[in-house]
């Protein structure tokens, strides 16, 4: 007997999280998140709501739907099938893909776990969320007391960031080790960026600078300037010379924003958009991502850059886009730094 069809096709790799089938389901059936969908047959009414919101095909509605139930990934000999849960479902589903591409054969329980790995990335728990937020809080707390007023002095100012750094990059090695899940797939790294989330994202830079130098006008015209030597600072982190600068980039404007991108734009936005929905999450992930730089003339370009990073993940199946984003804007303003240095 073959097992009895589900009213919807679902399709995960396609799914870009952006929960507006999730909203558009009355019935509450229905939880997407990064890489995964998943659907509650036993309220499921087959509506197909959720579909015609759906612009991606990741939810489609079936041509003849039948009763809302997926064949049990255990059934006996008889084929005899029972209602899925939702994590059989999306196994279901996954195996019933590999079938349709021409790799029959893939049965048993070592079959159902590799479509499990395959088809699902483990959404963010709230209370990770919150962990990563308040260690990243105290990171930056505990390491700046501990050097005091020689934080900001070159060379050490290096060192705190470094520190800060590796404790954020410990937090989410402990995150992805606990799962047991590639690195890759748990910060949704492990998709190429589409040309169009980049070009966004260029888009985005450019808007964004424009933003900047806006801003600068506007609050140098109101005497609100900002700290003096701070590009100064910024540009002798571990101090003059070659190795120096070198060693500035690569932490300042590429490790910063990967780490800084997995952590808030990855634990704490993926926790948050699930429970609050995805513009409260990207604002709050935007004010937090605003307060760890501890910067009262940069407050409001930082969380206007937080609030395009947030949305940016949030539309993009990959985080790249908005890693890129970071970068290019660390770069500049690090560029910056080195040319008010220079006396350039």
């Amino acid at each position: 007997m073959s097992p009895a069809r589900t009213p919807l096709r679902l399709d995960p790799e396609a799914c870009n999280a952006c929960g507006r089938c999730v909203g558009a389901c009355k019935k509450g059936a229905l939880r997407v998140g990064p890489g995964y969908i998943l659907v509650d047959w036993s309220r499921c009414d087959g509506c197909g709501k959720c579909a015609d919101f759906c612009d991606r095909e990741a939810i489609v509605l079936r041509d003849a739907p039948a009763a809302p139930a997926e064949a049990s990934l255990g059934a006996g000999a008889s084929g005899d099938t029972e209602a899925a849960s939702p994590r059989e479902t999306s196994l279901g589903a996954a195996l019933r893909r590999a079938r349709a591409g021409g790799e029959a054969g893939a049965q048993g329980p070592a079959a159902a776990r590799s479509a499990q790995v395959a088809d699902e990335s483990p959404a963010w728990t709230l209370p990770e969320g919150v962990l990563v937020l308040m260690a990243s809080f105290a990171l930056l707390i505990g390491i700046q007391s501990l050097f005091g007023e020689a934080s900001g002095m070159p060379g050490t100012a290096g060192l705190v960031l470094v520190s800060y750094d590796s404790g954020l990059l410990a937090l989410l090695a402990f995150f992805v080790i606990r799962r047991v899940v590639s690195p890759f797939r748990a910060f949704r790294l492990d998709v190429a960026p589409e040309a169009g989330s980049l070009l966004l994202a260029l888009a985005l830079f450019v808007g964004l600078r424009l933003l900047v130098v806006g801003y600068a006008i506007a609050a140098s015209a109101a005497g609100f300037s900002p700290p003096t030597g701070e590009g100064a600072n910024l540009a002798t982190l571990f101090g003059p010379g070659l190795l120096g600068v070198v060693t500035t980039v690569l932490v300042a404007a590429v490790l910063g924003p990967v780490l800084e991108e997995a952590a808030l734009r990855g634990v704490l936005l993926g926790a948050l958009r699930e429970r609050i929905g995805s513009w409260p999450a990207v604002l709050v992930t935007a004010l937090a991502f605003s307060l760890l730089h501890v910067s009262a003339w940069s407050f409001v370009p930082l969380t206007v850059l937080g609030v395009a990073l947030g949305w940016l993940a949030v539309r993009s199946r990959s985080l790249w886009p908005a890693i890129a984003l970071h970068v290019a804007y660390n770069a500049l303003i690090l560029a910056s730094a080195f040319r008010a240095a220079g006396g350039g």
